[in-house]
């Protein structure tokens, strides 16, 4: 036996076992027509740990916007590291935005990356809101 045979086995088992528990959440909450009926959820986060400082991005208790869209890939932290921006996180590219719309730096192929803090990803870099 190969030693991917029992990761994959291993993997096909959580998969079955986390759509089986996605749909009983879905059916407890209204079922899919609610769902779909939805774009996306806010919530207030505050974040803590040693993530983030790990990557050279000072932590505060300050409470932050997080928006998660449900039906694409993306999602969204306000504000990230100056008051009037945020991230903005897609399957291809990461962001950090003004919140006019103006762009202070991205980054393509995110889920490619793991960086750690250095000259070239320093805080504010898109690199720095990687996790």
């Amino acid at each position: 036996m190969s030693v991917k045979a029992p990761c994959l086995i291993l993997g096909r088992l959580m998969k079955t076992s986390m759509n089986e528990l996605l749909a009983k959440i879905i059916d407890a909450h209204g079922g899919m027509e609610r769902w779909n009926g939805h774009e996306k959820v806010d919530a207030t986060i505050v974040s803590g740990g040693g993530l983030f400082p790990l990557k050279g991005v000072p932590q505060d208790s300050n409470p932050r916007r997080m928006t998660v869209w449900l039906h694409e890939e993306r999602s969204s932290v306000l504000p990230y590291g100056a008051a009037d921006q945020r991230t903005m996180f897609t399957s291809d590219r990461i962001a950090i935005e003004k919140l006019n719309g103006t762009l202070v730096t991205e980054r393509y192929a995110p889920k490619g990356l793991i960086c750690w803090p250095s000259d070239e990803h320093t805080v504010g870099s898109a690199a720095s809101c990687l996790f």
